[in-house]
This record gives C-alpha cells, structure tokens and sequence, in this order.
C-alpha cells in the first residue's frame, strides 16, 4: 500500500478460513489486505457470523465484532460490512476505498465465471500479473461452452499479462489465439507488436513477407512503435537518461553510479510487486 498500517489485535491461534478463496487469515490485516487485493470476492458469503465472532474471540477486536454483529442486524450490504472492517484498521486510502466501491458497481448482476474474469483483470490492471495469469488459466480451462464469448477476452489479458512480464513470444502466442477467434484488431496488432519485440528485425519483416494477410496491420503497428518512441523522448523517463548520459561523458562517476543505483532499486522493487504471490 505504500505507507505504514498499524497493527491491531492479536495474532490468531486458529485461522479463519475462506472457502471460494481457499485461503486463511491469521489477523485483521491479513483479512483487509485479503479485500483490498481480491474485490471481487465481496459478496453475500463474505458476511458471515462466525467471521464478526472470530475477530473477537481469536483477535480481541470486541469493539469491531459487535459493529458487524449490529449490520447483521440491520441488513446491510456486504460492501458496507466490508468497508467497516476496513475503516476500522484504517487499511486503504480514499482512492483505492474508490477502486474496491467501483468493482463492486460493476459486478452486479454477473455470473461466475465473469465475476471471476473481472477478478482476474482487476489483478491485470493493478499489474499483479502473476495472480492474474493462474485465474485466467483455471478459468479458461473450466469455462463451459455456453460462456465461449469470455475466452477470446481472456485470451487476449493473458497476451497483455505476459507482456507486462517481457515475455513476449508468450504474449504473442496468446494475442493470436484472440485475433484468431475473433479477428479484432486490437488483438491483432497487439500479436504483431509482441513479435516485433520478440524477433530480430530482419526475422520480424521476412514474417511479414511470408504472411501477407497482416500487411496492413504491420503499418498499424509501425505507426504506434513510432507514436510510442514519440512519446518517451518527452518522457521524464528519457530526460533521466540524457542526465546520465552527460553524467558519463563528463566523468562525474560518483553521480553516474548513484543514479543508476536508484534506477535498479526501484527496478527491483516494481518486479518484486509484479511477481508477487
């Protein structure tokens, strides 16, 4: 989350368990944490009793039981139960309390198995590619015939997640299984661009050659490469560079290597968040 939470309760000696997620929580920050990252899982089951009376009776928030024991009650909403909890531990800020509010809107009133695709591009969006990429694969493997709309979507998120991994060749492949389905053109120029950046250049233009039939998608693609290299010379990013660049050339050493000490840390840092379980 990017800023210090302070720990409330105890530890839990037994685990509550949450069966659609088939995961335990030993204390209410792992609970908030649990909502924050997986959205898509509040719903009816997630207000239980027997989780209001394990707060109190395993973490000592007494206070905090008896306010969701109260909703119960008064029949709230299980968005309202949870963000009680998360008000209470003072777990996110405004925008992300926005972000959890927003997934919630909008999965009202869809099935399964696109309650469990917007999981997955929650996971994608927020760049948790890893997680994403195991829901999209159990999903596209368990996906009935009657929900065969989903897979080429899904198919084409998996192209994006890979891609965010630099694992082009794999996102390519996936990019293709939706423009094949489908023939979109987003998917098809998302397909061309991975194995732009996967194959050399001379390999990439005899593909092109062998395959007519992405001609005209291959202009298209050239044409973002360019807007794309457009926009990163008026980058921040690009403007860091140059200032390493002179950096170098004028032999300030010390400066050189404390800003490409600070490049890699953050590098580093993102990657670890990326491929977080």
């Amino acid at each position: 989350m990017g800023r210090m939470i302070l720990c409330i309760g105890r530890y839990a000696k037994k685990p509550y368990h949450f069966n659609s997620m088939c995961v335990n929580v030993y204390c209410v920050e792992e609970l908030c944490y649990l909502f924050a990252s997986n959205p898509f899982m509040i719903d009816n089951d997630v207000m239980d009793k027997e989780l209001a009376e394990w707060l109190d009776r395993e973490c000592g928030l007494t206070e905090l039981s008896h306010q969701l024991l109260t909703l119960f009650q008064r029949g709230c909403q299980p968005g309202i139960f949870v963000s009680t909890i998360l008000d209470y531990v003072n777990f996110c800020t405004t925008q992300e309390k926005a972000k959890i509010e927003e997934v919630l809107q909008g999965s009202v009133g869809l099935n399964d198995f696109e309650r469990r695709k917007k999981q997955a591009d929650f996971l994608m969006k927020n760049r948790r590619y890893y997680l994403a990429l195991e829901e999209y694969d159990r999903l596209v493997r368990e996906l009935p015939e009657t929900e065969s709309a989903l897979k080429p979507l899904i198919c084409h998120n998996m192209g994006v997640a890979y891609a965010g991994f630099f694992m082009f060749d794999m996102a390519a492949k996936y990019f293709k299984r939706a423009y094949d389905m489908t023939g979109n053109t987003e998917s098809g120029i998302s397909f061309l661009a991975a194995k732009r950046l996967f194959l050399r250049d001379e390999a990439y233009i005899a593909f092109i050659a062998e395959h007519g039939e992405y001609h005209e998608l291959s202009m298209l693609v050239e044409k973002k490469l360019m807007d794309a290299r457009g926009q990163f010379e008026a980058s921040q990013e690009n403007r860091m560079l140059s200032a390493l660049k002179i950096y170098k050339e004028e032999g300030n050493v010390s400066s050189y290597y404390e800003e490409i000490d600070k490049i890699i840390s953050e590098l580093k840092n993102e990657y670890r968040q990326l491929v977080e379980a």
